[in-house]
């Protein structure tokens, strides 16, 4: 039989690894202050699984995107998220704040339900104005070590995309590039928002942030120059 004596100093020592694994629990501190970077044009064409058979094609216009975190309120964190090019904010695209736990670190999720974007024509040069809904980063921050398996969800409007679409035709619409996913049964679905068919879920899978020197500065629509191309 143990004596009291044991007894006593085991309880000390169970209430000693309670309280480090308690304080070990809650790690999503190590990320506050820091920036990270999602380079999305950077990732393979295997890396984007939806839309099927198109996944590439429509990635291959997605934004790099940058978050800035900052401790919120109640253990939560604030996030500023926006996009980026070249590592680069870009300074005439209005900012989205949100708000998510770092208890679970390192996993971590991300979510916005409207987006704002800009998204560059490569071939002309110009910026496509346009809004990622359900937009959903999953485990996309670094932990102790790099980030391999996270997750980009959203879902995009081809009417705010269609003019990208240069290879289906000089002068393309919205009918045209979902009657072009059509023809290889992929079908644009129905948009939530407005009961529309020109919808397409995007999704990137095996992906990673990775730690950026540069500031997220916080920018509202009114602050965004009329000067902006």
């Amino acid at each position: 039989m143990l004596s009291r004596r044991v007894l006593r100093q085991l309880a000390v020592l169970l209430a000693a690894v309670g309280v480090f694994a308690g304080c070990g629990g809650d790690s999503g501190p190590h990320w506050v202050g820091k920036n990270y970077l999602l380079d999305a044009p950077a990732f393979s064409a295997g890396k984007w699984t939806k839309p099927p058979k198109f996944g590439s094609d429509v990635g291959a216009y997605v934004p790099q995107f940058l978050f800035g975190i900052e401790a919120g309120t109640g253990g939560d964190l604030a996030i500023t998220v926006t996009t980026a090019y070249a590592g680069v904010q870009d300074a005439c695209n209005p900012t989205t704040q949100v708000t998510s736990s770092g208890a679970d670190y390192p996993k971590s999720q991300i979510s916005a339900s409207t987006f704002p974007m800009r998204v560059l024509d490569s071939q002309k040069g110009t910026m496509v104005p346009a809004t990622a809904r359900d937009l959903i980063f999953k485990d996309v921050l670094p932990g102790d070590s790099a980030a391999k398996t996270g997750e980009l969800d959203a879902t995009v409007d081809v009417r705010d995309l269609y003019s990208l679409f240069h290879l289906i035709s000089d002068n393309p619409t919205p009918d045209m590039v979902c009657t072009t996913f059509q023809s290889y049964n992929v079908p644009c679905d129905v948009c939530a928002f407005d009961g529309q068919q020109y919808c397409l879920t995007l999704q990137a899978q095996q992906i990673g942030a990775t730690q950026a020197s540069t500031p997220v500065i916080p920018v509202l629509a009114s602050d965004v120059s009329a000067s902006c191309p």
